[in-house]
């Protein structure tokens, strides 16, 4: 299947899906992948999601009449809570595979988005910790991070663990599972 400006892709090598919104050239394409937010990535790493018709879904018709005693209620066991904690990669050259091209601007924005992610992943996974490796660097992008974590209700986070994780990263604790205050 051929790939045209509009359609929804998810990526190979990376979770998620985005809308192409222009090819930069023959091999790369600029895909939308939040509002207003584009990375461009090789178009041989999206991959197609094929559009879902109406009448692909079937439906059944519900009446009384056909609706026979109650079937027993099987209890399925609910997520364990309070996991072992994530640890989570930041550094552009694990995030996207060809970031040669990518501006400084463009770099942080997919790291930000990957961070936001996987915050989210944890909060709702019941995770108790969540550790970002970031680096060292100039401290940009630990700074994105904090202030991102700021938005935040229920959480504390300070330095990783340097005997660990050296002095690039930072630890997030989950104290309560509040959804960020921006979304509130």
């Amino acid at each position: 299947m051929k790939l045209k400006v509009g359609d929804t892709v998810r990526f190979l090598n990376e979770s998620g899906e985005g809308i192409i919104r222009k090819f930069v050239s023959a091999v790369k394409a600029s895909v939308e992948i939040a509002p207003g937010m584009e990375i461009e990535l090789p178009v041989k790493e999206l991959v197609p999601v094929p559009p879902i018709s109406l009448k692909d879904i079937k439906v059944s018709s519900y009446t009384k009449a056909s609706h026979t005693q109650p079937k027993a209620v099987s209890h399925k066991k609910s997520k364990p809570h309070a996991k072992d904690e994530m640890v989570v990669d930041l550094h552009i050259e694990k995030l996207v595979e060809d970031h040669y091209g990518l501006t400084n601007s463009e770099k942080l924005d997919i790291q930000t988005y990957h961070f936001s992610r996987k915050l989210e992943l944890a909060i709702h996974g019941h995770f108790t910790k969540i550790v970002f490796i970031h680096g060292v660097g100039n401290g940009v992008l630990r700074q994105a991070i904090r202030d991102l974590l700021k938005t935040y209700e229920g959480l504390e986070y300070s330095d990783g663990a340097y005997s660990k994780f050296g002095a690039g990263a930072t630890e997030v604790r989950i104290v309560s599972r509040n959804k960020s205050r921006g979304s509130l």
